[in-house]
């Protein structure tokens, strides 16, 4: 695979070394890598004409359907720049992530255009995409009739264009040469620092990272193999290794627009996923559905977990039921950030260490910081996690002193500084503790909320739990527990829970409050999301 293009560059290489191999399969129906192509260069045309060119950029708030796929690569053709946004963003903050990335074409489904019309201001302009427009008549007039009301009213013109628009241009037009090394992609992440940023990739990061996929499922050959592409392409684990590294290799992205643990079932039985990847919560409530049972599991192949803190207790009973049922697929744990693309390090198959986050991976270095001084750490000592390799982003967007700030060069060496707390062990695997801002300090003592939780996590009658630090006038801080049972008729008492984390941390771990939830609130991508917990401290 050569990296050192762009990313439809890398497609283009696919469909010709693999033209008739299934490049996509969404709703029963497979694309091969011929049709994908064609279909890219006929809108990458059709966007040509609407005035996108090369570093313009385009906003895309689409869910994993193959139109969202079509649009990406065709925009990265013209040398524009995609700007991956959720589908589900309000007007209000569309508008401003928008205006920062000096953005004035918008993609979104047509179902969605009663909520950024007044984006569609004479300045900018929008496309509309029908998710069922690759389907069968029939799945596609069950969705007019079941939209009818929001679509009937959508006043296509010069401002407003449909999909179906963009496909009727001849594709006659050669790929834009651009550096691979420039700015391609906009993913928006909470920085390092935990402060809202717009990070750029080049497509040579993403292609540096995609082609690791091989390393990573420890596959040579992708013919017939399938990807759970469910996480979104708005974020980086989702964007390379959900759909750009198997499509690097001429495997299938098996696209599901939004998650479910019964469809994952019913796609795994038909031999239609093969690999598995998502946050924690992706595969609690695999365990938890009662299809997820049988001989067909042995079609998973391999199943890796990151994003937020992985128990133990998870991927014990998530490679029982592997055991149980004949599959060879084990919970493997990774790590990573939007600033490196995604996944830095990780186990696999033929190296790995249940306890940590894996070894980083080929073309990666990783290291440990004193968290003041930034001194090189010995291994085992932790600290602030330091990464290196051909992954990094270029930058965040208008933020030079925040960029700076990230960076630290090691032996003329540059280091995106993580934000994350941790060591590197003797073998060199990777041990992820707890983000830096999450640690808490109580009495002055350094208290990881993450650790809290894994304590209650070893008891059966806890469905979820989550620590913080809340303010104390005595303390400075002190610990808010949340916990969500599995049965409200059969939990612990307080006091339990207070002398279970005293006899398993310490006292200064110990809880001050305990609160009930029916359920943790999570983020886009399924992680715990702290900023509203917070909330829910009156």
């Amino acid at each position: 695979m050569n990296i050192n293009q762009s990313l439809y560059g890398v497609i283009k290489d696919t469909a010709q070394t693999y033209p008739d191999n299934d490049a996509l399969y969404y709703k029963n129906k497979a694309f091969s890598y011929d049709f994908l192509l064609k279909e890219i260069d006929a809108v990458s045309e059709g966007l040509y004409h609407l005035g996108i060119h090369k570093e313009v950029v385009v906003t895309m708030a689409m869910p994993n359907v193959p139109e969202a796929v079509i649009l990406f690569y065709a925009v990265n053709k013209l040398g524009a720049i995609c700007h991956m946004v959720h589908p589900l963003t309000s007007e209000k903050q569309m508008r401003a992530f928008m205006k920062e990335t000096n953005s004035k074409t918008l993609i979104v489904l047509d179902t969605f255009f009663e909520r950024y019309k007044p984006l569609i201001d004479g300045h900018n302009q929008c496309v509309l995409v029908n998710p069922t427009g690759y389907l069968p008549w029939y799945m596609s007039l069950a969705y007019r009739l079941m939209n009818h009301k929001r679509l009937k009213d959508i006043p296509y013109g010069h401002d407003v264009l449909h999909y179906e628009k963009l496909r009727e241009e001849s594709s006659v037009m050669g790929e834009e040469e651009v550096d691979p090394k420039a700015t391609a992609v906009y993913l928006h992440s909470g920085g390092t620092t935990g402060k809202p940023k717009t990070i750029e990739l080049s497509a040579y990061a993403i292609n540096a990272l995609a082609a690791k996929g091989s390393y990573i499922l420890d596959e040579e050959d992708f013919t017939g193999k399938h990807m759970h592409a469910v996480l979104p392409m708005f974020h980086g684990f989702g964007l390379c290794m959900g759909i750009h590294s198997m499509l690097s290799h001429g495997g299938t992205d098996a696209l599901m627009p939004k998650f479910s643990a019964k469809e994952t079932a019913k796609l795994i039985k038909k031999n239609r996923v093969n690999y598995v990847i998502g946050v924690p919560s992706l595969f609690e409530a695999l365990l938890k559905e009662p299809s997820f049972n049988g001989p067909y599991l042995s079609n998973l192949h391999q199943a890796f977990v990151g994003g937020d803190y992985v128990t133990r207790d998870l991927k014990d009973r998530f490679d029982d039921v592997m055991e149980e049922h004949g599959s060879q697929a084990r919970l493997f744990e990774g790590y990573g950030l939007t600033e490196v693309v995604t996944v830095c390090s990780v186990n696999t198959t033929f190296d790995h260490n249940r306890d940590s986050v894996g070894k980083p991976l080929p073309g990666i270095d990783m290291v440990t910081v004193d968290t003041k001084t930034r001194d090189l750490l010995e291994p085992m000592q932790s600290g602030e996690l330091a990464v290196s390799g051909d992954t990094m982003m270029n930058g965040y967007l208008n933020q030079e002193e925040a960029t700076k700030n990230t960076m630290l060069a090691i032996d003329d060496k540059p280091y995106l500084l993580t934000g994350d707390y941790g060591f590197i062990d003797s073998d060199g695997y990777v041990h992820f503790r707890q983000r830096l801002k999450r640690i808490v300090k109580v009495s002055g003592m350094p208290i990881l909320p993450a650790e809290i939780e894994d304590v209650l996590m070893d008891f059966k009658e806890v469905k979820e739990a989550a620590a913080m630090g809340i303010p104390d006038e005595k303390m400075g801080f002190a610990i808010a527990l949340f916990i969500v049972w599995d049965d409200e008729q059969n939990k612990l008492s307080d006091e339990q829970i207070k002398q279970a984390v005293r006899e398993s941390l310490s006292v200064y771990a110990v809880p001050k409050r305990i609160i009930t939830l029916s359920e943790l609130p999570k983020t886009a991508i399924g992680k715990t999301d702290i900023e509203t917990l917070k909330k829910k401290i009156s």
